[in-house]
């Protein structure tokens, strides 16, 4: 009884939401539904629209005066007709040929008459979004007038065979128009005829002024070449039928769906909903192309958008307490992900500190490391400090083979950095500590790298490290690229100069720079086509990295997601010398131009690149030496061995990138970024 009283509520409230939807829709000044179901009417018009007939010419005219001679010219060549846009006969028209529009309209509903004694009238009544879809075959005056396009094709037909004009209406009185390919009408101007009047043979001629335009589903025309369309679709029975029926019928279906939307998951209510309303327009397109039949869909298809969001949005409001009681219930049950599911959908407090840390550990024990990494990541976010949740995270997000790894804290661990609470050790770096962090204003958890300046530079030093710290840190913060960690804040306090930047899971490139943990070597060379992107992007914003490796390259493969981090470190740290007098970097990734102390460029990116390229392909590096020395002397001077030496399973394309990447002239080089990622991505593509 419960559920059925649960399926009514469902039931009331969402088709309340969708009938109150669908009713908005049409009422004014707007007119929603009017206006999307006239565009859907404009595009369909627009698909594979039928070639007009032969016999028809549009004759454009300059003025009014160029009328007389039109039909003094159709008179004596043999015109079937000639219907004209133009308000008023010229002084010799006479006879059964030409016609005109007897009756134009004056304000909403009244009709005035013209000069003409044949014709009809011509009323081009736009819809709600000023488009003109329709023809009025007959109009209710005082005296019924038939339309000019339906008096001049009756005219064109023998014993009357078109019917009395209220037979092609529908229950408005209207005649949807199917309209022409418009290029498919020949045309012509009063000039042309007049030079070739032969043209005119056998033809109906329609003539009028190009201006003022009407606006119609195919674009703007001209009055008279609107109504050639209409013209045409009488004499050819071609039109797009509308009745009582085709418009219930959509909202029959919308209604049959709602009502199974009861018995739909509220989870999939929307989809659903959205998946009914495209399956009505595709109706309507089938209707109208295949069938020449109009179904109004916009009103109904709004009904089930609405019904769904109403009953999703239902969904997202139920008490806390339900979802909270599911949740328990399936960790329970052991359905630890569902119940992660669930808990997710529950604000987080302080109360649930110990039973989401219960979770995390349960997922943990099940090796699910990328849920238990969600669940701790929660847990530091309501309190950072509780437990050892920041711990755990840090392994289950950043999972490590061996314990050579682990991060010893420096002797000044402070608990807060301004704002960002420090929670745990994550690495160490050539300068400095990483550390999970959590920003206390915004209660975001963060990376934070910390350099003790006092501790890494020389007491004369302090001052420019700090400053050109802070500067090339706000440098790089101005990167943005999907592989390129995001910079949240730079700053500097008692002495701790620090960025925090975006947490990121997953392991060094470093990792698999091993023969033993290899990736495969398509993979390698997706993964540092995207290195390269991103290496194109900072050099085009006038950054260069200056100390790329696998090292400071991380790589999630739960998410498949790359960046490049520590933007803006090597740069600052290049120019500074240490206590130890040593330059910090990577000596077996610098390129010749580094080892000699050459300015650098994107080059110097590039060839690093090339050289973690080698690595991460063979498992051991391009150039080595048995001192400092003789190592910079092997870069600047000797050939690296080639790939295919090392990895004989790979092909000599392979030796072809890491040769350009890894030339002693820059000039050698890869031109950019952008260059080498393409050749990356070709080379992937060939091993795939």
């Amino acid at each position: 009884m419960l559920r059925i009283r649960q399926l009514q509520r469902r039931f009331l409230r969402s088709v309340g939401v969708g009938v109150a939807a669908a009713a908005l829709s049409y009422l004014p000044p707007l007119h929603l539904a009017g206006r999307l179901d006239g565009l859907l009417y404009s595009a369909w018009s627009r698909i594979d629209p039928p070639e007009a007939p032969a016999d028809m010419l549009l004759v454009s005219l300059a003025s009014p005066a160029e009328l007389a001679g039109l039909e003094a010219i159709a008179q004596a060549h043999g015109a079937k007709l000639l219907v004209t846009t133009a308000l008023e006969p010229p002084p010799s028209a006479a006879g059964a040929l030409a016609l005109g529009p007897v009756d134009i309209p004056v304000g909403e509903l009244r009709l005035q008459r013209t000069g003409w004694s044949r014709g009809g009238h011509l009323w081009l009544r736009p819809d709600v979004d000023g488009v003109v879809r329709h023809d009025w075959p007959a109009l209710d005056a005082a005296e019924p007038s038939p339309s000019l396009a339906y008096f001049a094709a009756a005219s064109l037909e023998t014993a009357g065979s078109l019917g009395p004009p209220a037979r092609h209406a529908d229950g408005a009185g209207r005649r949807w128009l199917r309209f022409y390919a418009p290029e498919s009408f020949a045309h012509a101007t009063a000039g042309d005829v007049a030079t070739e009047p032969a043209r005119v043979a056998g033809k109906v001629l329609i003539a009028g002024e190009d201006r003022p335009p009407v606006a119609t589903p195919l674009g703007p025309m001209s009055a008279h070449e609107l109504l050639a369309h209409a013209v045409a679709g009488y004499r050819e029975g071609r039109a797009v039928r509308a009745s009582p029926l085709a418009t219930a019928l959509p909202w029959a279906v919308a209604a049959a769906l709602v009502g199974a939307a009861a018995f739909v998951p509220s989870a999939m209510a929307l989809p659903a909903a959205a998946a009914g309303g495209a399956a009505l327009i595709g109706a309507s397109a089938g209707g109208f192309l295949l069938a020449g039949l109009w179904l109004p869909v916009t009103a109904p298809t709004l009904l089930l958008i609405a019904t769904g969001a109403a009953e999703a949005l239902g969904e997202r409001r139920r008490p806390a307490r339900a979802r909270l009681k599911a949740a328990r219930r399936a960790a329970a049950d052991g359905r630890l992900g569902e119940s992660w599911t669930l808990y997710r959908q529950v604000p987080a407090t302080p109360a649930l500190l110990d039973e989401l840390y219960r979770l995390g550990r349960a997922l943990e024990a099940a090796d699910d490391l990328g849920a238990a990494a969600d669940v701790y990541y929660r847990v530091a976010q309501i309190d950072g400090r509780f437990r050892d949740a920041a711990q755990r995270l840090v392994r289950c997000g950043r999972p490590r083979p061996t314990t050579e790894h682990l991060v010893q804290p420096p002797v000044r661990l402070p608990a807060m950095l301004d704002r960002y609470e420090l929670l745990e050790p994550i690495g160490r770096g050539a300068m400095g500590y990483v550390y999970l962090g959590r920003d206390s204003k915004i209660n975001r958890i963060v990376a934070i790298k910390a350099v003790d300046l006092k501790a890494e530079f020389e007491p004369a030093d302090v001052a420019d490290a700090r400053e050109r710290f802070l500067r090339e840190a706000e440098t790089a913060g101005r990167l943005s690229h999907p592989n390129i960690v995001t910079i949240f804040d730079v700053g500097e306090t008692d002495g701790l100069a620090y960025i925090a930047m975006e947490y990121l899971r997953g392991r060094h490139l470093s990792d698999f720079a091993v023969p033993e943990a290899l990736l495969p070597a398509p993979t390698v060379l997706q993964l540092l086509s995207r290195a390269a992107d991103a290496l194109h992007y900072a050099h085009c914003h006038n950054v260069v990295h200056r100390d790329i490796k696998p090292a400071n390259i991380m790589y999630d493969s739960a998410s498949d997601s790359l960046k490049i981090t520590d933007f803006g470190i090597a740069r600052m740290i290049d120019a500074s010398r240490t206590r130890t007098g040593i330059v910090l970097g990577t000596p077996a990734f610098m390129s010749p131009e580094q080892v000699e102390g050459k300015n650098v460029n994107g080059h110097t990116d590039l060839f690093a690149l090339g050289v973690s390229l080698y690595q991460l392909l063979t498992g051991q590096l391009p150039f080595r030496g048995a001192s400092m020395t003789n190592l910079m002397f092997v870069i600047a001077n000797e050939p690296h061995p080639a790939v295919t030496a090392v990895r004989p399973d790979l092909p000599p394309l392979i030796d072809e990138i890491v040769d350009r990447a890894l030339a002693k002239d820059p000039a050698d080089r890869y031109s950019s970024g952008a260059e080498m990622a393409a050749a990356l991505r070709a080379g992937a593509a060939a091993l795939a």
